[in-house]
C-alpha cells in the first residue's frame, strides 16, 4: 500500500503538467476578438475566473476534507476538460461566460487540494521532509509545461484560433485517468498550528 501512495507523486506531477499546457494562452485576446467579444467583455470574462476562484475556494476545500483529496481532484479536472470542451464549441459571450465558471471551479477545487494529498502521501511513506522539495518540483513543471505550451500553441493557431482549444481539451482528457488511479493516503490531524509548511 505505502508503493501505491509513493505514486501519487508522480501522477500529480504528471496532472500538473497537462493542466498547466496551456496552448491557447498566446492567442486568446485574439480567439474572444474573432467571435465578437469587446474589450470589456474580454476583461469581465477574466474578472468572472478570478472572482469564480475566490467564492468556490472555502467550499472546496470543505468538500476536499469530506469526500476525499482524490475525488476533489478527479472534479478538478473533469470541470477543467468541460470548461475547455464548452470554450472549443462557443462562438459568443454566454458559452464562454459558462466556460469560465467551470475553469474558475476546477481551479479552486485543485488549488491546495494537491498540496494537501502529496503532503499526507509523504507522512505516510514518512517522507514529509521532502514536501518543500516535492512543491517546488511541480511548480517548476507547471512553469515549464506552461513555457513549452505557449511556444507550441502559437504554431498550432495558424491552422487556426480555436485549434489550440481542441487540442488543449484532449490534453486535459488525459488527465482524468491519472486522477482516478491516485490512491487517497491516510490524513494526519494537525494540533494547534500545525501544518504542512514550517517556518
Amino acid at each position: 500500500m505505502t508503493n501505491n501512495v509513493e505514486s501519487n507523486i508522480w501522477k500529480l506531477y504528471v496532472i500538473k503538467s497537462l493542466r498547466w499546457f496551456l496552448l491557447v494562452m498566446p492567442i486568446i485576446v485574439l480567439f474572444f476578438q474573432e467571435n465578437g467579444l469587446s474589450m470589456m467583455e474580454i476583461l469581465l470574462l477574466q474578472s468572472i475566473f478570478s472572482i469564480g476562484i475566490i467564492l468556490f475556494e472555502i467550499p472546496s476545500g470543505y468538500f476536499s476534507d469530506v469526500m476525499g483529496r482524490k475525488n476533489t481532484i478527479i472534479i478538478a479536472c473533469i470541470l477543467g476538460f468541460i470548461g475547455f470542451l464548452i470554450y472549443s464549441f462557443s462562438y459568443g459571450f454566454i458559452g464562454f461566460l459558462i466556460a469560465e465558471l467551470m475553469l474558475g471551479l476546477g481551479s479552486s477545487f485543485l488549488s491546495g487540494t494537491d498540496s494537501a494529498i502529496v503532503y499526507d502521501s509523504l507522512i505516510q511513506i514518512k517522507k514529509e521532509k521532502e514536501y518543500k522539495k516535492i512543491e517546488g518540483r511541480m511548480l517548476s513543471i507547471g512553469n515549464f509545461s506552461e513555457a513549452i505550451a505557449s511556444f507550441i500553441g502559437g504554431f498550432i493557431a495558424l491552422i487556426s484560433l480555436r485549434a489550440p482549444f481542441y487540442v488543449l481539451t484532449i490534453i486535459l482528457f488525459l488527465a482524468i485517468p491519472f486522477a482516478c488511479t491516485l490512491i487517497e493516503p491516510k490524513r494526519k490531524k494537525y494540533k494547534n498550528k500545525e501544518g504542512p509548511i514550517k517556518e
